[in-house]
């Protein structure tokens, strides 16, 4: 099995244009999507799964269109978590949101034995919290790790040594040159 971890394109509160947190993508934002959606066409992906928040769906649903695999839900136990809270002491109320989401991640792979792959549209912080769950290192250590908007990770089951492994982190090569030329600015 294989997880393809991808954080939404940029929204127009990642861009400064609102305050609000649940808006949709800018124009460079679908951009974005759409070459994810491109560099996804070559993967055999069998379920898509986002957060129930505007910019994820946005996201999920353009990369839908162009792999032609339909969008099977949006999740709250998917949505965006504040770094700020769950390094703090108040990370003992989010416990229930933590549980939750954990529940999700070993219901969808509970078959990692087979040759399937799923595709799951979030942000930033769940990227970072789904990842360190999946390799066993501590929530701390992974809020230590940026994501960029568009970013793809991926993680696979290795059946030989029975867990999980790395094979891309925030990885932004879909993305057109200046694009890509000013997250690494950033």
């Amino acid at each position: 099995m294989k997880i393809i971890f991808v954080r939404h394109g940029e929204s127009k509160h990642n861009a400064g244009l609102t305050e609000e947190k649940d808006v949709g993508l800018t124009g460079k934002g679908k951009i974005q999507a759409k070459h994810l959606g491109m560099r996804l066409k070559k993967q055999k992906i069998s379920a898509i799964y986002t957060s129930n928040l505007l910019r994820a769906k946005e996201t999920g649903e353009i990369i839908s269109k162009i792999i032609n695999v339909p969008v099977k839900g949006h999740f709250e136990e998917l949505n965006e978590y504040s770094g700020k809270h769950l390094r703090s002491r108040l990370r003992i109320l989010f416990n229930w949101r933590l549980k939750r989401l954990k529940k999700f991640l070993k219901k969808i792979s509970k078959e990692r034995g087979k040759n399937k792959t799923i595709l799951i549209v979030v942000h930033g912080v769940t990227n970072r919290i789904i990842i360190g769950t999946f390799l066993q290192i501590p929530l701390r250590q992974m809020l230590r790790f940026r994501q960029h908007n568009a970013g793809l990770n991926v993680i696979s089951w290795n059946k030989k040594y029975n867990n999980w492994e790395i094979d891309s982190f925030n990885d932004i090569e879909h993305l057109p040159g200046s694009i890509r030329e000013a997250h690494k600015k950033l």
